[in-house]
């Protein structure tokens, strides 16, 4: 079919297509009817963003063609004209199609921020299409999404950005592109696009169709390795992530390979559905979704796991979009639904449960439970097992009886209701809640929660005035709005300025920013000082934090430039902006191709190469570098370090220890002398018993704190007239609790 659409270009097209672009072939499948498969959804996690100004010139074939082929959820995204904020989705039901509106002020410099927000409220997409003749605002969008930085807290970021451009754009600088044919894919898909588009566009009709014309979509940026043409928008993309996270947080072993194992029987058994029908189709899913059940569970328990952020509701979605499969399969339909009416004698509640078996097996009803939010033990309401026939249905409303005082008291918590299916064997939850009284569900904390300052001196004024402030996060759920108030209380000697103490919270944000400035005066204590922010509505306290502050020297000479590669926390930032130096993010590009003589020191966090692939192939610029005068700092690392990345030999070796365990080499090391000379016992004193240090085995190096091991902790390897510094203590944890002295250490660091 290549050598077709090929042919059927012109001479000159042909020339411009071979040496720009990659053309992508979709043929026209016998078995057109397939449809959208939730098994196959259910084992892929892949997202695709589209964002369109014309409703008449979405590309509908090549949307489906994502959906249906490659099995990606799509969110269309538009703006509409707005006053205030305002946002509405929709989607196509059962199709992981869904469409975004938002209406943002255009006068609001904001209202990018919380459409962002909003979008990646859950996760980040993993490609973006960017349709035709956009309008201001959509151009904006753009430019945010080119300049978004990768969350490192994220399992998900934005890998590829493409835009719909001329066939004849010959001056074309892209990474690659992808072309696609339109009609063809029109006539694969026609039968579910004049089905299920008029969901979201009503005015779409019968006899619409796609222009004969090929579309050529831009490659305009990618997260992949720099030189790579892909055949398809989801090249390099692994279809679920799941195996890939669990292989780069678990260390080896038999812990590991049972993870992974049953991960991999998840994936294998939903893949395997696909080529199956009736009972064997639903043996494969029952299969895969045993063993995505067993795998949550297991997880609960792995505490390495539960702390990758995100990553339990990463697996929860897994798990319900197995679910879904697995219903829709065999054939049931579960609605449990929560009806609180009002009475002569108060509010009365009352359970409606109906389950409808259209599959060829009978299903089994086990039990009924709700789970008062008052207490830790579940109340079973229906304990009789039923058996219901296919092509059947249970239908039964229960009385609840419940203190009446209970479904009036203003609790966040909900009545849940839990029934258990059991289908070959195999147990499935449904959930169904009502709240009894939705709280606002509102945060508040401290970005981030705490603040060392420099000395400054005793002088006869009240105040000394400078640039601090404090930044303060609100977070919410969208569909809250209203008036709120913040409550702060400072310690002696801290004043802050002005701020808005009420704050209008908009439908549509999920976050807000609020920066307090403060000045400090000659009355502020020395040690650590706290200050609470509280948050309020009609009164009440629904949110709060405590933040610490103290007065700490971290002076970093002035001829001093810092570029830093930023840790998985992305607190190293923070700190640097504590500190008095001259500081900026480097970017893999950087690495490659920029100067990096033009900074006396390179800070790598903890963890920071896993954002950075091209760190592991520029050994020799970083010897030239250090060889020059250069001082490169490296934090303690995770196991995944890349082998040979360094001129010296750098190996971590995670070790639990007790702080005294701590040795030190070298009395008297400069790096622990100059400027500050760090008193050891103070150093330590803020960690725990025992505790996990990322030492490493550097070589050669001037080792000044080692373990009981001989694993490096701090130590130096001069080469040329520079250095190599390597850090395994926690420094950004112990500069968190604002230890002094590890606050010293770092302008030693520095410094040095």
């Amino acid at each position: 079919m290549l050598g077709v659409i090929y042919s059927a270009i012109s001479a000159g097209l042909r020339s411009v297509l071979s040496c720009s672009c990659v053309l992508l072939s979709v043929w026209l499948a016998a078995d057109s009817a397939r449809g959208f498969d939730l098994a196959m959804n259910a084992a892929t996690d892949l997202r695709v963003m589209y964002l369109f100004e014309d409703e008449e010139s979405i590309d509908w074939p090549t949307l489906y063609y994502l959906n249906e082929e490659q099995y990606c959820r799509i969110d269309l995204v538009t703006f509409g004209a707005g006053v205030g904020y305002d946002s509405r989705s929709e989607e196509i039901a059962d199709r992981e199609i869904y469409l975004h509106r938002f209406y943002p002020d255009p006068d609001d410099s904001t209202a990018l921020d919380s459409v962002l927000a909003s979008l990646f409220r859950v996760r980040r997409p993993d490609i973006v299409l960017i349709g035709p003749a956009l309008g201001k605002q959509y151009l904006q969008l753009e430019e945010r999404l080119l300049g978004l930085p990768n969350d490192s807290q994220s399992l998900f970021n934005i890998t590829k950005i493409y835009r719909l451009t001329g066939l004849r754009n010959e001056d074309s600088t892209s990474l690659g592109s992808v072309v696609i044919n339109p009609q063809e894919l029109w006539t694969r898909f026609r039968g579910r696009i004049e089905l299920e588009v008029p969901q979201l566009f009503p005015w779409f009709h019968h006899g619409i169709q796609e222009p004969a014309r090929l579309r050529r979509y831009e490659l305009i940026q990618s997260g992949l390795p720099i030189g790579r043409l892909d055949p398809d928008f989801t090249s390099g993309l692994p279809a679920c992530r799941l195996t890939r996270v669990m292989d780069s947080v678990l260390i080896e072993g038999l812990l590991k390979d049972s993870f992974i194992g049953r991960a991999r029987n998840f994936l294998t058994f939903f893949g395997f559905s696909r080529n199956t029908v009736g009972s064997e189709r639903v043996d494969k899913l029952m299969q895969g979704f045993r063993a995505i059940m067993a795998l949550e569970h297991q997880a609960q328990s792995e505490s390495r796991l539960m702390a990758v952020p995100g990553f339990a509701d990463y697996l929860g979605r897994l798990r319900d979009r197995a679910q879904r499969a697995v219903l829709h399969a065999v054939g049931l339909t579960w609605e449990g639904k929560v009806i609180l009416r009002d009475s002569p004698h108060g509010p009365k509640l009352k359970f409606r449960a109906a389950l409808s078996v259209n599959g060829p097996e009978p299903v089994e009803l086990s039990y009924l439970r709700f789970h008062p939010y008052w207490d830790t033990v579940a109340v079973t309401v229906d304990s009789a097992s039923r058996l219901i026939k296919p092509h059947q249905s249970f239908v039964r409303e229960y009385l609840i009886d419940i203190d009446r005082a209970r479904l009036e008291a203003k609790m966040p918590e909900s009545l849940l209701f839990t029934a258990e299916i059991v289908y070959g064997r195999i147990p499935l939850e449904m959930l169904s809640s009502l709240p009894v009284w939705e709280a606002p569900n509102l945060n508040i904390h401290f970005e981030p929660d705490y603040h060392f300052i420099q000395p400054f001196a005793r002088l006869n004024v009240d105040r000394v005035v400078a640039s601090m402030n404090w930044k303060a996060v609100i977070s919410k759920p969208k569909h809250f709005y209203g008036t709120v108030k913040l409550d702060l209380t400072t310690p002696r000697g801290v004043f802050a300025g002005a701020y808005r103490q009420e704050i209008q919270l908009e439908k549509g944000r999920v976050r807000e920013t609020v920066r307090i400035p403060f000045s400090v005066s000659n009355l502020f204590e020395l040690g650590v000082q706290q200050q609470v922010l509280n948050l309020l509505v009609d009164g009440h306290q629904v949110a709060s934090d405590t933040g610490i502050i103290r007065i700490a020297s971290c002076h970093i000479e002035d001829t001093i430039h810092v570029g830093f590669l930023p840790d998985s926390t992305g607190q190293l930032e923070d700190i640097l902006r504590m500190t008095d130096a001259s500081f900026r993010p480097l970017t893999d590009r950087t690495l490659l191709t920029g100067d990096l003589d033009a900074y006396n020191v390179i800070l790598i966090g903890s963890g920071a190469l896993r954002q950075f692939p091209s760190f592991g192939q520029i050994k020799g610029r970083i010897e030239e570098y250090v060889r020059q005068g250069g001082s490169l700092v490296v934090l303690g690392q995770p196991g995944d370090w890349p082998e040979g990345a360094l001129p010296v030999a750098l190996s971590p070796s995670r070790e639990t220890l007790m702080s005294s365990d701590i040795l030190n080499r070298i009395d008297g090391a400069t790096i622990l002398s100059k400027p500050h000379k760090i008193d050891e016992d103070d150093l330590f004193s803020g960690l725990p018993g025992r505790r996990v240090f990322a030492a490493a085995v550097v070589a050669p190096a001037e080792r000044v704190y080692v373990t009981p091991s001989s694993a490096t902790l701090l130590s130096v390897s001069r080469i040329g007239t520079g250095q190599i510094i390597f850090c395994g203590l926690p420094l950004v944890e112990m500069v968190g609790d604002l230890n002094l002295e590890a606050i010293h250490l770092v302008a030693n660091i520095l410094n040095y």
